[in-house]
């Protein structure tokens, strides 16, 4: 359904960009309701698991602000003082949240345990069915060993956790929410 929503979103602001007159400028007020219309299609698209402590916006400027602040905090720029809302401020945390489960596998030191591949694409494939997102939306927190070819893998998308317990070839022993 969302998916519909955002291709009939797209067509009409293709349509109305195809229609318009190429030399017409465009007031502020058009701006700003361009502006709105193009995130509040982002919206209907983004993610639903960045929302957290069931906290949701309740219309499209929210929605907006809090696009602005998780486009922010995911991206690693300061935040906005001086432009924050509860919204952008709920937006930064989620994003900083994603940002920090997107680049965990890089804080795993040399000498840290690393699950193998295949154990590796096989809880993406659990995870990722659970939450109804693509494989790429997984990201992996932590894995350790608790026995020979057996491993527990901490899979996040955005403020929700699973670990999945793994053997080497992928094959599923346990999974269960939380971390590890």
């Amino acid at each position: 359904m969302k998916h519909h929503i955002l291709l009939l979103g797209s067509a009409a602001l293709c349509l109305t960009v195809a229609t318009a007159p190429a030399h017409a400028e465009m007031t502020a007020g058009e701006k700003a309701a361009a502006a709105i219309a193009i995130l509040g299609i982002a919206a209907l698209a983004h993610n639903q698991h960045h929302y957290r402590n069931g906290y949701s916006p309740a219309n499209a400027m929210q929605t907006a602000e809090f696009e602005r602040g998780y486009r922010d905090g995911v991206h690693g720029y300061s935040y906005d003082s001086r432009g924050s809302t509860r919204h952008y401020a709920e937006g930064y945390e989620a994003g900083l949240a994603e940002r920090e489960n997107s680049t965990a596998h890089l804080r795993i030191p040399a000498t840290g345990q690393k699950a193998p591949p295949m154990a590796l694409s096989g809880c993406a494939d659990i995870v990722a069915q659970n939450f109804d997102v693509d494989t790429g939306s997984v990201h992996f927190v932590k894995s350790r060993s608790p026995g020979k070819h057996q491993w527990e893998i901490e899979a996040a998308v955005g403020h929700q956790h699973m670990v999945c317990k793994m053997r080497d070839t992928g094959e599923l022993i346990d999974l269960r929410g939380g971390k590890l």
